[in-house]
């Protein structure tokens, strides 16, 4: 059992850099004072029905881990169904009707559109200013003027959009455990928004490659997340050709290329258009043939480093450097059709391996494949294969035992404990082992072990950012629609959804949330919800009209909140002089039933998970 020093040892640090980067003692009390509540694993539980303790206990610690917010009526849901039984209706997703979703996302277009819808709606800028014909010579107001009249928007607004829905479906979805799941995997699989066309890419690489597989064949999930271009133009694959030294058939391409590069600008603008190239691209392709002049084409070997590394063996998987040379020799011509060339058909959504893609599509290029034999950890992979060497690398790996202890390593870090407990990382490895990856049963184990339900993983979670604003829209009854505000709220927590530059992703561990900045800003998030002071999110008032104990027992449906009850109408009765800044105002903004909620989502109950 975590005592209450270990508990709050995150916010006794981020007290110390409040007192030294503010020196605001009223911040420092409201603080001290909060963090100085009984640990979260140490709540009381206040069972629903006579006798119920333990089966309360054990349904509250799974719905904190398996949604994105308890609400009396998940609670009251789990207990009646059984903390089993709502498990098995969350993991066949398919079968709970989710239809007020649907209609909530409608209010965010990008999500839905093909890539080349996208493309269209939201042009990269060097097809904008073909489009305006000459923006030199426009002033901004004119050039905003022409953008309204032809309906162009940034790129920008398809990650609004996209974080949006993802919010949407956090809050609203019926199917929690496969949103959590969905975010879980995206973060494994990680793609950075803001990585060249992958602007118009990662929709589709979330709804395509991570959503249908979450509790499928690891095996199925592996294939699609390499293949997809998202990941192609992230980790920069769909560029890796065999260097001419090492290709057999480099004269007969080089004889080609050499023929199209040494036209003239005019006879290669009426080939391309033969080819049915649109206009607007042809100027990009003018452009990427003067950047790739006199650089030398080849292996990239980022793809099958981070593969390795972080999609499946981790870095003590038992690889070397030879196997990430080789593995990306492998997926040489594993490429894509950029956007803003075909068409938008998903007809066509697949491994093509001709040139019939639609844009955005996978497609793989024989002539850039290199076609020798190969060796991937002890395994040969035989000349002339094509497609197949990198289908063969990813079958083996997702079934390889390191990629099973890393993976569930991984899970029970991100569900369990930052520490993940060796027994249950060697209980989930079994179990991935003998299902040979299915990620339901795998998911079903986690949260059915008794190991998952020990009282040292109980209240250990720091929620994430994301999480965090989620549960407290979910849990209050918020209504909200697009919201700049609910966007800068994550961007001031360091976690805007789909922006994550690096491939490990956001992390897991509670530590990384935890500075005193940090805590700061989810005190000023708590206020800010409460009184209003974010864009186009409502909290009902008749939830900050009830009485401190009602509230509570609304925000957190189950567990003991005397001692927070004491401190915050302690805090209500303080007359806060002194403090500055923001969350002065915000404070001076509150009355006490505002105020009241604002500490509430500030506290450390509402804050771990």
């Amino acid at each position: 059992m975590r005592t209450v020093a270990d508990s709050s040892g995150d916010w006794q640090k981020g007290r110390r850099t409040l007192a030294r980067t503010f020196a605001v003692s009223v911040i420092l009390t409201i603080l001290i004072i909060l963090t100085a509540l009984p640990a979260p694993a140490a709540w009381a539980q206040a069972p629903f029905r006579e006798g119920a303790a333990a089966d309360t206990t054990r349904a509250l610690h799974l719905l904190r881990r398996a949604t994105y917010g308890v609400r009396p009526q998940d609670l009251a849901e789990a207990l009646d169904l059984g903390s089993e039984a709502w498990l098995d209706r969350q993991l066949s997703p398919e079968r709970i009707d989710d239809s007020a979703l649907e209609e909530r996302l409608a209010i965010f277009p990008a999500v839905e559109m093909t890539v080349s819808e996208l493309y269209e709606a939201y042009p990269p800028p060097q097809v904008v200013r073909a489009r305006l014909g000459d923006p030199d010579s426009l002033s901004r107001d004119e050039m905003r003027r022409m953008r309204r009249e032809l309906g162009i928007q940034s790129p920008s607004r398809i990650l609004f959009d996209l974080a949006g829905a993802k919010l949407v479906r956090a809050v609203d979805s019926e199917r929690q455990l496969e949103e959590v799941m969905t975010d879980f995997w995206f973060n494994h699989f990680n793609v950075f928004f803001a990585k060249g066309p992958d602007r118009w890419l990662i929709g589709d690489y979330e709804r395509e490659a991570i959503r249908p597989y979450v509790f499928g064949e690891f095996e199925d999930m592996l294939i699609a997340t390499a293949s997809h271009p998202a990941m192609l133009v992230y980790l920069d694959n769909w560029q890796s050709q065999v260097p001419d030294s090492m290709n057999p058939r480099a004269g007969q391409q080089q004889r080609a290329r050499s023929r199209f590069q040494n036209m003239s600008a005019r006879e290669r603008e009426v080939v391309l258009r033969m080819r049915g190239v649109p206009e607007e691209q042809i100027a990009r392709i003018e452009e990427a043939m003067k950047r790739q002049s006199g650089r030398e084409r080849g292996l990239n070997e980022n793809y099958a480093r981070e593969l390795l590394e972080l999609h499946t063996l981790g870095v003590d998987g038992g690889y070397t450097q030879d196997d990430v040379i080789e593995v990306a020799r492998a997926f040489t011509g594993w490429t894509m059709q950029l956007p803003g060339r075909g068409g938008g058909s998903r007809a066509n959504k697949g491994m093509s391996s001709d040139g019939g893609a639609s844009a955005g599509e996978f497609v793989f290029r024989a002539e850039w494949h290199d076609p020798g034999e190969k060796t991937v950890m002890g395994r040969s992979l035989p000349a002339g294969r094509g497609i197949e060497d990198g289908l063969d690398v990813l079958r083996m790996l997702a079934v390889h035992p390191s990629t099973a202890r890393h993976l569930v390593t991984k899970l029970v870090q991100a569900f369990v404990a930052d520490d993940p407990p060796q027994a249950l990382v060697d209980e989930l490895t079994a179990v991935f082992l003998e299902t040979r990856g299915d990620l339901r049963e795998v998911t079903r184990a986690l949260f059915t072990s008794e190991r998952f339900y020990d009282p040292a993983n109980i209240g250990g979670k720091l929620k994430t950012p994301f999480e965090l604003v989620a549960s407290a829209l979910r849990v209050t009854g918020a209504e909200f629609g697009p919201s700049r505000g609910l966007g800068e709220q994550l961007r001031a927590l360091d976690q805007i959804p789909y922006m994550s530059s690096p491939p490990t992703g956001y992390p897991a561990e509670s530590e990384e949330w935890a500075s005193g900045a940090a805590l700061l800003q989810r005190m000023n998030l708590g206020l800010a919800m409460a009184t209003g002071g974010i864009q186009n999110v409502r909290i009902p008032g008749s939830l900050s009209r009830q009485p401190v104990d009602r509230m509570l027992a609304d925000l957190l449906p189950g567990s003991g909140t005397a001692a927070l009850r004491d401190v915050i109408e302690t805090e209500m009765r303080s007359d806060f002089a002194g403090l500055e800044g923001a969350l002065a105002e915000l404070r001076r903004g509150a009355g006490p039933n505002e105020l009241a909620l604002g500490l509430a989502l500030g506290s450390p109950e509402f804050q771990h998970r």
